[in-house]
C-alpha cells in the first residue's frame, strides 16, 4: 500500500495547446518506370478479366444473370492514402482489408539507401464484380497513357496504387490454406483423430446480408464434405466473421491434395485456421498439507479484478469468503475437485500472491468465471484444463466479458465495478506473427469500450536447450560459470518463442516472466538453478508485438525452474532439460485441491503466475488511485481508473541488470541501438517495482495526470523544478509513463485509431534517452522513457517543465474522445539531502486563502 508520508501528487490543471508535428518519413522506394509498369500490370489485369469470365459462364448453368464476386489483392511497395474512400467510389467494390507486409526487393522496386533492405508494403483486399474490375482497367488505362492524367475527384490516390503497384491477383487457395493449418490438420489425422474440428474465417461484410449469403454457403459446402458447423460467431465491430467446423478426415484428405474441393475455392472463405484453444497442463501430483489456517471472513466489498481461467477451489481455506464464482454454464458439477488445478492457483497468487512471502490478502473478492474445463480426453490426474472445444474461443470470450459489463438477456451486468480482468491464458496453435488475431482485436475493442485493463499473459516455451560445456562437467563448474553457459544458450534459442495470442493485444498488457521467488528448496544432486535471480526466464515467451511495438509490455516474477542434465546428445555439449511440470520448490507456493481430506499447496511457475501477480499489483495501485481520488474526486472518475493502472504498472518497469545479461551472451551486438531493440523484444519494458509506483520517497516526487483528447488535439501538464536541483552537479532521473485506451480500426493496416505521444523535456534537464528505443515506444498506446542525467541546471525557483501529451488519427478518421493517463517521477540519489518532493508538493498543491 502507499505510504501515506509521501503520497503521489497529482497534476495541477491541465492546459490545452497546440499539438507538436510530427516529422514525416521521406520515400525512398525506387519504383519502376511507366514502361516497365504497363509490360508488368497489363497481362496480370488481362488475367483477371479473363478470370472473371470464366466464373461468369460457370455461375451461368446454375444461376443465370449473377455476377461473380471475387476477392482481389492489391501488392504494394508502401502506403496510399485516402485508399479506402477511392474504392469506395468505385460501385461494385468493397472494401475489406488492409495489411502491412515486408516485401523482398526486386529489380523494380528497391529502397535507394540499401538495396537489401525489406520494404514497407501493403496488401489491400477489395471484394469486387466483374463491372468493378472493367472500371479499374478504365482507370489503368488511363493512367498507363498518361501517368499524370487527371483523374476525377476521389480518383486520385488509384495514381499511386499504380505507381506503386508489385502484384495484382486473386485471393487463392495457398491464401487460405497456410501451413499452420496444414500442420494441424496432418497432425491430427496422424493421431487417428476423427472427425477434425477447426476453424473458417469468413470474409466479413459491411452488408448484413451479404454475411448471411456467405454463411449459407460455406455451410452448404461444409455438408457437401459430410461435415457440419458447431459455432458461429458474427462480431462487426472487429470484423470477425467465424465459424467452427468438424469435417471427417476423408475431407480433410482431400483439402489436402492437388485438386482440393469446392470449399477451397469458395471465395467466401478468408481462411482456415486451427481450432483455437487454451490449455493449462497439469502438474506432477506432488503437494504440501496445509497447517491450520486462520479463518477468513466474508470480504463484502465490490470486486476488481475478474479472473478468466479454470473453476477453483472456492471452500479452500486460502480462497473461502474471498471468490465470487460466476457459472452461468453450469460447469461445477462435471469439474472434479481434482482437477480444478489452475483456476485455483491464480486465484491464490491474486488474492494472496505467493503463499511463502507472506503478503497481505486482497481486501476485495476476486470476481472468477471459468473459461476452462477437464479435457475429457485426458487420461491423467489431475486432468489439464482446456476451453470448450464445441464453441469458438472468440465467442466464448465475447460473450463472458460482456456478461460482467451488461449482463445476459435480462440479467444484468454481473460485475460492472470490475477494472482488470486477468487472462492467464493463451492460443498455443496462434503464436503472433505480423496480423492480430481475432482474440487480440476483441481484446482491444472491448477495452476502449467498457474502460477495461486487460492483463495477459506472454504463454510458455518450456523447452530443453543445450550449454556449451562438455557433458558432465556442470558439477564441476562454479554458479558464475553456469549462468554465463545459460545466459548465453537462452539468448539464442528464440526459434518458436512468439507470444501466444492474444497478448499481442496492443491495449492490454501482455506479460512476460523473470526468474525468481523467494521459495527456499533443498540442493538435489544433477537438479540445477541455472540462471542468476531477476533473470529473464527461459520460459517466457518473447516479442515484438504489432507494428514493432514493445511486447511484452513489462516482466513479473514468474518462479524459478530447475533444470536436469539429459545424457543424449554430443558430448561436448550439455543438453539440459526443464522441471516443468514439478510442483515442488522453487517456485510460487499456491493454495491447491487437497491432498485427501486436507486442505493443500503447491509450487507452480509459468507466466501465467506472472500474469497473476501482475493484476495483484494492478488491485494494489488501485487501493492507492482511491486515496488519490479520495481528495481530487473531480478531476480523477472511475472512467480514468483502467488507464491510470495501465500507466502505473509501467511505471516502475526498468531493466536493471537485464541488458546486461543480453550483452554479455550476445558479444557480436555491439551497437547500442541494436541492443536496445534486441533487448526491447526480450524484456520489454523491464520488471516492475512496485514500490517505486506505490509511493513516493524525498528524494523522488511522482505526478499523474489524465484526461482525454480528440484528433489533432494536446494537452500540456506542468510541475515545478526544486530550487534545490539549481546548479548543484548530481545524478538526477525523469521517468515518463503515458498510457491510452485507444479505438481500433480492424479493416485499417495501421488499426491503432489514434497515436498519442509526449516528447520527454531532455533538454530542461540535460538528459539522456536510456532503455528502449524512442522510435519503438511510439509505436503502441504505452510510451514508458527513462532520462538520466548529471550536470548542473540553471534555473530561477518558479520555473517549471512541460510535459504536453499529443494525439493524432492513426487508421482513418478518429471520431472518439481518446482517454490518457501520464505518471511522471523525478528523483535523486536515495540519502542526497534534497528536499526534492517537498519542494515540489508545496509549488504544486494550492494555497488555501484564509478569510479575513
Amino acid at each position: 500500500m502507499a505510504d501515506n508520508q509521501y503520497p503521489i501528487l497529482f497534476f495541477p490543471t491541465a492546459t490545452s495547446v497546440d499539438r507538436d508535428g510530427l516529422q514525416s518519413a521521406v520515400p525512398t522506394t525506387q519504383r519502376p518506370q511507366i514502361g516497365r509498369q504497363r509490360a508488368r500490370i497489363g497481362p496480370k489485369l488481362e488475367t483477371l478479366q479473363r478470370a472473371f469470365e470464366a466464373r461468369r459462364l460457370q455461375l451461368q448453368q446454375g444461376a443465370p444473370g449473377v455476377d461473380p464476386e471475387l476477392v482481389i489483392v492489391f501488392e504494394t511497395a508502401g502506403p496510399v492514402d485516402s485508399f479506402v474512400k477511392a474504392v469506395k467510389k468505385v460501385a461494385g467494390l468493397e472494401w475489406l482489408l488492409e495489411s502491412a507486409e515486408d516485401i523482398e526487393p526486386d529489380d523494380d522496386f528497391f529502397d535507394r539507401n540499401n538495396g537489401d533492405k525489406l520494404l514497407n508494403g501493403r496488401l489491400f483486399l477489395v471484394g469486387s464484380n466483374q463491372q468493378a474490375l472493367s472500371q479499374i482497367i478504365s482507370l489503368w488505362n488511363r493512367y498507363q497513357a498518361n501517368p499524370t492524367v487527371q483523374l476525377e475527384r476521389g480518383y486520385a490516390p488509384w495514381k499511386d496504387v499504380f505507381a506503386l503497384l508489385k502484384d495484382i491477383r486473386f485471393w487463392s487457395v495457398r491464401d487460405r490454406i497456410g501451413s499452420d493449418v496444414i500442420q494441424y490438420w496432418q497432425e491430427r489425422i496422424q493421431a487417428g483423430i476423427d472427425p477434425v474440428r477447426f476453424e473458417i474465417d469468413i470474409w466479413h461484410s459491411s452488408v448484413l446480408s451479404k454475411n448471411e449469403q456467405a454463411y449459407r454457403e460455406v455451410s452448404r459446402l461444409v455438408t457437401a464434405l459430410n461435415g457440419r458447423i458447431l459455432s458461429r460467431a458474427l462480431i462487426s465491430e472487429i470484423c470477425y466473421h467465424g465459424v467452427l467446423v468438424e469435417l471427417p478426415v476423408a475431407a480433410l484428405s482431400q483439402l489436402l491434395e492437388e485438386r482440393p474441393p469446392e470449399l477451397a475455392f469458395s471465395e467466401r472463405v478468408m481462411s482456415f485456421r486451427p481450432r483455437g484453444q487454451s490449455a493449462a497442463p497439469s502438474d506432477e501430483d506432488e503437494r504440501e498439507i496445509l497447517g491450520a489456517v486462520e479463518a477468513h471472513h466474508q470480504v463484502e466489498e465490490s470486486p476488481v479484478v475478474a479472473l478468466l481461467d479454470g473453476f477453483p477451489v472456492q471452500n479452500h481455506p486460502m480462497l473461502a469468503g474471498r471468490l465470487i464464482i460466476d457459472d452461468p454454464d453450469g460447469w461445477e458439477g462435471a469439474y472434479s475437485v481434482q482437477d480444478r488445478m489452475h483456476g485455483t492457483a491464480m486465484a491464490s497468487l491474486i488474492v494472496h500472491g505467493d503463499l511463502s512471502a507472506g503478503s497481505v490478502p486482497s481486501p476485495r473478492p476476486l470476481y472468477v468465471r471459468p473459461v476452462l474445463r477437464p479435457d475429457q480426453n485426458d487420461p491423467n490426474s489431475p486432468r489439464a484444463e482446456v476451453t470448450p472445444d464445441n464453441v469458438l474461443l472468440v465467442d466464448l470470450m465475447h460473450r463472458a466479458i460482456r456478461r460482467i459489463f451488461e449482463g445476459d438477456g435480462d440479467q444484468p451486468a454481473v460485475a460492472p465495478t470490475v477494472r482488470i480482468i486477468n487472462l492467464s491464458l493463451g492460443d498455443s496453435e496462434r503464436p503472433f506473427d505480423r496480423q492480430l488475431s481475432p482474440w487480440a482485436r476483441l481484446l482491444d475493442w472491448l477495452s476502449f469500450k467498457y474502460r477495461v485493463l486487460f492483463i495477459i499473459s506472454v504463454g510458455n516455451n518450456a523447452s530443453s536447450f543445450t550449454l556449451q560445456t562438455a557433458r558432465e562437467s556442470l558439477p564441476e563448474l562454479t554458479v558464475e560459470q553456469r549462468q554465463a553457459y545459460a545466459l548465453r544458450a537462452v539468448f539464442n534459442s528464440d526459434e518458436d518463442k512468439t507470444i501466444l495470442s492474444p497478448a499481442e493485444s496492443i491495449n492490454g498488457l501482455s506479460i512476460g516472466a523473470i526468474h525468481s521467488d523467494v521459495a527456499d528448496f533443498p540442493t538435489v544432486p544433477r537438479r540445477y538453478d541455472l540462471l542468476p535471480g531477476g533473470a529473464l526466464s527461459p520460459y517466457s515467451r518473447i516479442g515484438n508485438g504489432f507494428r514493432r511495438a514493445v511486447k511484452p509490455d513489462l516482466l513479473f516474477s514468474g518462479g524459478r525452474i530447475l533444470f536436469s542434465e539429459s545424457i543424449v546428445g554430443p558430448p561436448e555439449t550439455t543438453l539440459v532439460a526443464p522441471l516443468w511440470r514439478n510442483s515442488v520448490a522453487p517456485g510460487h507456493k499456491v493454495a491447491c485441491p487437497p491432498s485427501g481430506l486436507a486442505s493443500a499447496t503447491k509450487y507452480s511457475r509459468g507466466t501465467s503466475n506472472a500474469a497473476a501477480l501482475a493484476a495483484r499489483s494492478a488491485a494494489l495501485a488501485f487501493e492507492t488511485i482511491e486515496s488519490i481520488r479520495a481528495e481530487n474526486s473531480n478531476k480523477l472518475t472511475p472512467a480514468y481508473d483502467a488507464v491510470l493502472l495501465k500507466a502505473m504498472m509501467a511505471h516502475g518497469a526498468s531493466w536493471g541488470d537485464l541488458l546486461g545479461h543480453l550483452t554479455a551472451s550476445c558479444p557480436d551486438v555491439v551497437d547500442r541501438d541494436d541492443q536496445r531493440k534486441l533487448a526491447g523484444r526480450w524484456f520489454g519494458y523491464g520488471a516492475v517495482d512496485m514500490t517505486r509506483v506505490l509511493s513516493c520517497t524525498q528524494q523522488r516526487a511522482t505526478m499523474i495526470g489524465v484526461g482525454e483528447l480528440k484528433d489533432g488535439k494536446a494537452l500540456s501538464f506542468s510541475a515545478p523544478l526544486p530550487p534545490s536541483l539549481a546548479a548543484k552537479v548530481l545524478w538526477k532521473r525523469l521517468t515518463i509513463t503515458l498510457a491510452w485506451l485507444t479505438p481500433t480500426n480492424a479493416m485499417h493496416q495501421a488499426y491503432r485509431g489514434a497515436k498519442l505521444w509526449i516528447s520527454p523535456p531532455a533538454d530542461r534537464f540535460d538528459a539522456v534517452r536510456k532503455e528502449v528505443d524512442w522510435r519503438q515506444v511510439q509505436r503502441g498506446t504505452l510510451q514508458h522513457e527513462i532520462l538520466e542525467g548529471d550536470r548542473a541546471l540553471a534555473f530561477v525557483d518558479g520555473e517549471r517543465f512541460v510535459c504536453k501529451v499529443n494525439c493524432k488519427a492513426d487508421a482513418g478518421k478518429l471520431l472518439e474522445n481518446v482517454p490518457f493517463a501520464i505518471c511522471v517521477s523525478l528523483e535523486v540519489a536515495e540519502g542526497i539531502d534534497i528536499p526534492l518532493y517537498q519542494e515540489i508538493k508545496d509549488r504544486i498543491t494550492p494555497r488555501v486563502q484564509i478569510q479575513g
